[in-house]
């Protein structure tokens, strides 16, 4: 798949009166007094090639492209709101937060009884879980610099009072949103509370724009509703700039405008569930979590356009299910569910502490050690790709997949599987379908949280010079600390990105 370029063909645009600006030293030699990021959620990065190549988004053209950088990006696996923001604030994937999805179920808790934390959907009141539900040790953005702000981000911890601008508000927008439709609502009461925190000058403010994503699931990613969206969003690059040059703060404010996803119009829903009871294995799923009994699986929907799936072993539910077992216990269940138009690819564990990944095109072996990067192509390979080195590391995966239809996805499969959250096995869906027939209010017509790059391939802007390369999402937050002059914690997933000279 071709990403299009994207120009600057807005030069001439005179919406506003407000000088470009443009940096006249290496970004890596300079310090920064603050960041900004402002997520937008769901935004694509091919629609916003589109649309400034038609000179449509002249804001994001005169202030990030033209003055800084556009770099191509991918998201984490599952490409997923919530999830997905998780690299942005703590400079790891979701797998090594042990966050591993929108929802997930945890084989070893739930088999030693009743615990608040055996299983989990963070889509309503148990969002506010997502922060502490991370592996401890593991630090946000916001314990780092003190002065931090967060604005409609459920991932806060580290926010403390009046730090977190959105603690109680959050939920009451989102619920209004759903209940009307009117995201649009919700943008705006985002911006104006980041506008009110730009003159507080924090050395670093997240702030999330749902609209996009919102109604992207109700109508699809490029109705003229959505697209209405995009333009918005330039007019609010354009506010945020224009607050900053008034107040003084531009020249030493890094803006970074990104997503966390993109998405595909959805026209056919699938029902895992339904598959796992005609193979004899019943599955726990939301929202009927108090239906326990005689369950023999579990299916936790990200997005929909993936799912963690859990077995149940003779044994009971303690330990991960691999591939082996599976087949023994339910003979032929990979083969018919790859003959669903629905299912794309499936990786499921091995017993060589790996992942097999399949599809209709091939199979192959995924083995992370380490940084190392194990990828053994059995007959054809799974994903289409040219044909790969048996031994990657993570900048070979990415620079080599990045223009294909699976960017990064044996690097992201292999990391989402260190969570012991994840799944047995995770099915990701065929852009077109998705993988939640049921108890979806209202109707998506829009799906994400898939390995395909319509879903994984995401904007990444900036008013920074930085060098063009390709990116993952995952390396914002140590760009970030290295631009504030902060120091950067180890054992994280994210690199900081070098700076180039103007």
């Amino acid at each position: 798949m071709e990403y299009p370029k994207k120009s600057c063909a807005a030069d001439g645009d005179q919406r506003t009166n407000v000088p470009t600006y443009h940096r006249t030293s290496c970004a890596a030699d300079r310090k920064y007094r603050s960041a900004i990021v402002i997520l937008a959620d769901g935004a694509r990065a091919d629609v916003i090639g589109e649309e400034l190549a038609a000179g449509r988004l002249p804001n994001i053209a005169r202030y990030l492209v033209r003055s800084g950088s556009d770099l191509p990006a991918v998201t984490s696996f599952p490409s997923t709101t919530g999830p997905a923001y998780l690299p942005f604030l703590t400079g790891c994937f979701p797998g090594t937060c042990n966050v591993p999805g929108i929802r997930w179920f945890d084989k070893t808790r739930y088999d030693a009884g009743w615990s608040f934390d055996r299983y989990r959907s963070y889509v309503g009141l148990e969002s506010f879980c997502m922060a502490s539900d991370m592996w401890p040790h593991i630090r946000t953005i916001f314990e780092l610099l003190p002065d931090s702000l967060s604005i409609f981000n459920p991932i806060a911890r580290g926010a403390r009072g009046r730090r977190n601008i959105t603690r109680v508000s959050r939920i009451w927008h989102w619920y209004y949103a759903h209940l009307t439709d009117h995201w649009a609502f919700t943008d705006e009461a985002a911006l104006a509370k980041l506008r009110r925190a730009l003159r507080k000058r924090a050395s670093f403010v997240f702030c999330v724009f749902p609209g996009i994503d919102e109604l992207s699931h109700l109508t699809h990613p490029r109705h003229e509703k959505t697209m209405e969206r995009y333009r918005w969003l330039d007019e609010a690059v354009g506010a945020i700039a224009g607050d900053l040059i008034a107040q003084g703060d531009w020249e030493n404010t890094a803006l970074f405008l990104v997503s966390d996803h993109g998405l595909s119009a959805t026209h056919t829903h699938f029902c895992v569930n339904s598959f796992l009871e005609k193979h004899g294995l019943p599955a726990f799923f939301y929202p009927l979590i108090f239906q326990k009994k005689g369950k023999l699986s579990a299916n936790m929907v990200s997005g929909n356009g993936m799912t963690h799936v859990y077995f149940k072993n003779s044994d009971g539910w303690s330990r991960h299910t691999v591939r082996e077992e599976l087949e023994r216990h339910a003979p032929g269940i990979l083969e018919d569910l790859l003959s669903h138009e629905a299912v794309d690819i499936v990786a499921i564990r091995n017993s060589e502490g790996g992942a097999d990944a399949l599809s209709r095109r091939g199979r192959a072996r995924i083995r992370l050690d380490g940084a190392a990067l194990h990828y053994e192509v059995q007959g054809s390979d799974p994903f289409g790709y040219n044909p790969l080195p048996s031994d990657l590391d993570p900048d070979q995966c990415l620079i080599r997949t990045l223009d294909s239809d699976y960017p990064d996805a044996p690097f992201q499969i292999a990391h989402l599987l260190t969570s012991p959250r994840a799944g047995d096995m995770v099915i990701s869906a065929t852009p077109g379908f998705d993988l939640r027939l049921k108890y979806e209010h209202p109707e998506h017509r829009g799906s994400h949280g898939s390995l395909h790059a319509s879903h994984m391939r995401v904007p990444m802007l900036t008013n920074v010079k930085l060098s063009q390369r390709p990116v993952r999402t995952a390396d914002v937050f140590p760009t970030i600390l290295k631009l504030l002059g902060r120091e950067i914690p180890g054992h994280i997933d994210g690199v900081p990105l070098e700076g180039r000279e103007s």
